[in-house]
C-alpha cells in the first residue's frame, strides 16, 4: 500500500479507539506514525533504486520490528509532550504498525513478516496496491460530517466483509481461468492476483513445466484473454545466467519471473521479467544480463518501473 493509505488507516484506527481527533493528541500521532514508519526503509533510496527495492518490505516489515518501532515512537512522544498516557500511546502505535504489515500482505508484493525466521514474502493476493474501497472507508470515518452520521462500530465488519468479498471475487476469477485453461495446459503452478487497476479485473500466471501462460480475467462481465505465452529457455543457458548477480537479486525480488534469451553476435542477452504486475502492454519490472562466450558478465542492469531506467547491479 502507499503511505497515504497507511496514514489514513492509522488515523481511522485512532478514531475508532475513541481518541479525540486532534493534531496535538499524542495517541493519534502515535497511531498514524506507527502506520507509516515501516516504510521508513525508503531511506535506502539514498543508495539508489537497487538498494531500496532489494530491502523494501524486508526486515523493516517484520513482527519483531513492530515492537521496536512502537517503543521508539512512544519514547519520542514522551520527550516531546512530557506527560503522556503510555497505556494509550504504545498500544495505538503498535496497532498502527500492525495495520501496516496486515495491509501489505493483502497485495501481491507481500512482506517478510516472519523475519528472521523466514525471508519469504507472505502475500494473500486480495487487494489492489491502491485500493479505492479502503480509502473510502477511511474517509467516512475521519471526515467530520460523515463521521457523525456513520456508526463507527460498522467499520470493522464492513472491512472484513470487503476482504471476504475480494476472496469470493478471486475464486470466481480463478474458476473462469480454469474453465478456459484446464483442458489445454497441464498445471504445475498457478497464481491469480489483483490487477494493478480495476476492482473486477485479475491477472494470472500458469506454469506448465515448459512455458508460462499469462492472462487476464474480468469477472463482470465474464471475459478471459491470454496476454502472453512464454516458453522456457534452454536449461543450460538458464543455469548459466542464474549464477549472475542480477539473477540472484531478481530471484529474491520476485518469486514470479520469466527469463528470455537472445543470441547477439558473440554474446547472449538475457531479459528477466517480473510477471506480477502487468500494465497496458508490458510488465512493470525488468532486468538485463549480457554474457559473452567466455561466460563473463558484460552487462548487469535492473530496470525498475520502466525499461528506460538502468540500475547497475
Amino acid at each position: 500500500m502507499d503511505p497515504l493509505t497507511h496514514a489514513a488507516v492509522g488515523l481511522t484506527i485512532a478514531v475508532l479507539s475513541g481518541e479525540p481527533l486532534a493534531v496535538s493528541n499524542p495517541a493519534v500521532i502515535a497511531c498514524v506514525a506507527g502506520a507509516i514508519i515501516p516504510d521508513g526503509d525508503i531511506v535506502m533510496q539514498l543508495k539508489g533504486d537497487y538498494a531500496y527495492l532489494k530491502n523494501h518490505r524486508g526486515m523493516s516489515h517484520s513482527i519483531p520490528m513492530m515492537f521496536v518501532y512502537s517503543g521508539v515512537i512512544t519514547a519520542l512522544l514522551w520527550l516531546i509532550f512530557g506527560v503522556i498516557s503510555l497505556w494509550n500511546v504504545f498500544p495505538l502505535a503498535l496497532l498502527g504498525c500492525f495495520s501496516h504489515i496486515a495491509l501489505d500482505v493483502t497485495n501481491s508484493y507481500g512482506a517478510q513478516v516472519l523475519w528472521p525466521l523466514s525471508k519469504k514474502h507472505i502475500t494473500f493476493d486480495l487487494l489492489l496496491v491502491y485500493d479505492p474501497m479502503l480509502i473510502i472507508l477511511c474517509l467516512i470515518n475521519t471526515l467530520p460530517y460523515t463521521r457523525d452520521i456513520f456508526p463507527s462500530y460498522m467499520t470493522i465488519p464492513i472491512f472484513i466483509g470487503y476482504l471476504f468479498l475480494r476472496r469470493i471475487m478471486k475464486k470466481i476469477a480463478q474458476d473462469i481461468a480454469y474453465e478456459n485453461l484446464s483442458y489445454k495446459y497441464k498445471t504445475v503452478y498457478f497464481r491469480i492476483m489483483p490487477s494493478m487497476i480495476g476492482l473486477i479485473k485479475w491477472h494470472f500466471v500458469l506454469y506448465t513445466g515448459k512455458r508460462k501462460i499469462i492472462g487476464e480475467v474480468n469477472i463482470f462481465p465474464r471475459r478471459f484473454r491470454i496476454i502472453d505465452n512464454k516458453k522456457d529457455i534452454d536449461m543450460d543457458l538458464y543455469n548459466i545466467v542464474m549464477d549472475t548477480p542480477i539473477a540472484m537479486f531478481f530471484e529474491k525480488f520476485t518469486p514470479l519471473f520469466h527469463v528470455e534469451c537472445e543470441k547477439k553476435e558473440d554474446n547472449y542477452e538475457f531479459e528477466f521479467i517480473d510477471l506480477r504486475y502487468h500494465i497496458s502492454k508490458d510488465f512493470l519490472h525488468h532486468a538485463t544480463a549480457v554474457i559473452n562466450g567466455d561466460l563473463e558478465v558484460v552487462t548487469s542492469l535492473f530496470h525498475p518501473y520502466t525499461k528506460t531506467r538502468n540500475v547497475q547491479v
